[in-house]
C-alpha cells in the first residue's frame, strides 16, 4: 500500500465521526496490531509460580531506585540548530516493529535518536505480541504491553534501559493483574510510579463497558477504576494508545481523547460528531468515567475547500503538553485522486482551556497528494515536538516526504532516521520517548 493509500484510508476512517458509528466488536477479537504468527525466539518467560515473589521484588527494587534518584532527570539535548538548540528532548526511544518478513509478530527495539544506533532488540515469545509502549520522563524507564495469542489476555512489562552497557535492556513482568479485554490506552506517569490504562469489555453487544484504571507500578494494585456502560466508539479496533492517554498537571490528571458520534435528529438529518479532549483528576474520589471527567477542549472540525479541491484536519494528531497546551499535528490533501494540491500543514499549540490556537510550531505549504503530521513527543510547554511527517508526493512511489525530526520556532531539524521507519510510528502507542 502506497503512502497516499495509507493516508486516504486514515482519512476515510475519520469520517466515521460524522457518518455513523462502527459496529461493536466483541472482546475475543485481537487488538489492531496483534497478529497470529509463527514461533519466534524466546527472549521472555512467563515465569514459574515459585519465581513470582522474586519478580515482584525485582520490580519494586527498580522503582525504589528510580524514586531515590530524585525523580525524573533532565534529558540530554539533541544536536540541533536554531530555535531547537534550546529544546531538551529525550535521547532514547522504544519502538514496536515487525519481527521479520515471515512473521506477523511485533518486537520492541530500543534506539538512540542522537546517532540512529540500535541499543537493544527484544523479541516476544512464540505466543506473545507486543502492541503498546509508553515512557516515563527519565529517558530510561518504559512499559511494554503484550498480548498472549494462546491465552487471550494483556500483560505488562517494565523495560529499564542502560544504553551502551553490557546489559542495555532489562524486561521484567509487572505484578499487575492481566486483563481479558481490548486495551486502547496506555500511559506511564512521568515519575514512573503509576500506569493508566483504558480498556473495554463485552460478551454481547448490549453489555459492553469502558474502563480507565490507574495501577501502582510497585505493587500492581489497582488504585482506582472509573467506568461507564457502553463502548467508546474510538477505542474499537484501536492500537495500544488509540485514545491518547497522557499524564498532565503534575501527575494529578489523565487526559484522553473522546469522540462524540453523530446523532440522527430526524430521518436523514444528523448532528455532526465531534472529537474532544477530556481530563480526569485521578486524585479525586469517584468511579464514573463521564461524570468525574470534564471536557477541556473540542477540536477544530475537518475543513473541505471545494474550490481548491482540498481537505484539512487541523488536529488530526493530538498530544497534550504538561502545562495546559495541546500540540496538534494536521492532516490534509487533495480531494482529487492523483492530483497534487497546495495544502497548508502545520504543528500548532492550542490552549486546552479555550480551544484556541496559541502559536505555530512549524508550517509548510507545499503541493502534496496527502500529508499526515504526527506528534510523537512534546516538551512541557508545547513549544517543541518530536515529529514524524508522512507525505505523499506526486510521481514519487517511495514517500519522499517521510521525515523524522524536531519541530519548533518555525523550523524542522532532522534527526537520524528511525531504525525501523516502517514500523509502528504511525500507530498510537507504537513508539515512546
Amino acid at each position: 500500500m502506497s503512502a497516499e493509500d495509507r493516508l486516504r484510508a486514515a482519512a476515510r476512517a475519520r469520517t466515521d465521526l460524522i457518518t455513523g458509528v462502527r459496529p461493536l466488536e466483541l472482546p475475543h477479537e485481537i487488538p489492531a496490531r496483534v497478529r497470529h504468527s509463527r514461533p519466534a525466539s524466546r527472549w521472555l518467560s512467563w515465569g514459574a509460580p515459585v519465581a513470582a515473589a522474586a519478580v515482584v521484588t525485582a520490580v519494586a527494587l527498580a522503582l525504589v531506585l528510580l524514586r531515590q534518584a530524585g525523580g525524573p532527570q533532565s534529558r540530554p539535548s539533541a544536536p540541533a540548530s536554531g530555535s531547537t538548540a534550546a529544546a531538551s528532548i529525550p535521547r532514547y526511544y522504544v519502538e514496536l516493529a515487525d519481527v521479520g518478513s515471515t512473521s506477523d509478530q511485533m518486537k520492541a527495539i530500543v534506539g538512540d535518536d542522537h546517532n540512529g544506533r540500535l541499543i537493544a532488540d527484544l523479541h516476544p515469545t512464540a505466543s506473545q505480541n507486543f502492541y503498546g509502549v509508553t515512557a516515563a520522563a527519565d529517558d530510561r524507564t518504559f512499559v511494554v504491553m503484550s498480548y498472549d495469542n494462546l491465552n487471550p489476555q494483556t500483560t505488562w512489562y517494565l523495560l529499564r534501559i542502560a544504553p551502551y552497557t553490557a546489559h542495555p535492556a532489562t524486561l521484567t513482568k509487572l505484578p499487575i493483574k492481566p486483563v481479558f479485554a481490548h486495551v486502547s490506552g496506555l500511559a506511564l506517569s512521568p515519575d514512573g510510579r503509576e500506569l493508566a490504562i483504558m480498556y473495554r469489555t463485552a460478551t454481547t453487544a448490549t453489555n459492553a463497558k469502558t474502563f480507565l484504571t490507574v495501577y501502582s507500578m510497585s505493587s500492581g494494585a489497582a488504585l482506582n477504576t472509573w467506568r461507564m456502560n457502553g463502548p467508546q466508539n474510538d477505542i474499537i479496533g484501536q492500537d495500544g494508545n488509540g485514545v491518547g492517554l497522557t499524564w498532565v498537571d503534575g501527575d494529578r490528571t489523565v487526559d484522553f481523547l473522546w469522540s462524540v458520534p453523530a446523532r440522527e435528529t430526524a430521518p436523514g438529518k444528523f448532528i455532526p460528531g465531534k472529537k474532544t479532549l477530556r481530563a480526569l483528576d485521578v486524585t479525586a474520589v469517584g468511579h464514573d468515567l463521564m461524570a468525574d471527567s470534564r471536557q477541556v477542549m473540542e477540536f477544530p472540525a475537518w475543513v473541505t475547500n471545494k474550490q481548491a479541491r482540498t481537505w484539512t484536519e487541523p488536529c488530526a494528531n493530538v498530544l497534550p503538553a504538561r502545562d495546559g497546551t495541546v500540540v496538534c499535528g494536521s492532516a490534509g490533501g487533495s480531494n482529487v485522486s492523483g492530483v497534487a494540491a497546495k495544502v497548508p500543514q502545520s504543528y500548532a499549540g492550542y490552549s486546552a482551556a479555550t480551544g484556541k490556537p496559541l502559536h505555530v510550531i512549524y508550517r509548510s505549504d507545499g503541493p502534496v497528494l496527502s500529508a499526515n503530521y504526527q506528534v510523537l513527543w512534546t516538551d512541557p510547554a508545547g513549544s517543541h515536538a518530536i515529529a514524524h511527517l508522512l507525505i505523499a508526493l506526486k510521481g514519487v512511489k517511495v514517500p519522499g516526504g517521510n521525515k523524522f525530526g524536531v519541530v519548533g520556532g518555525g523550523r524542522f531539524t532532522p534527526l537520524p532516521p528511525l531504525i525501523d521507519p516502517g514500523g509502528a510510528v504511525d500507530n498510537p502507542g507504537g513508539i515512546a520517548f
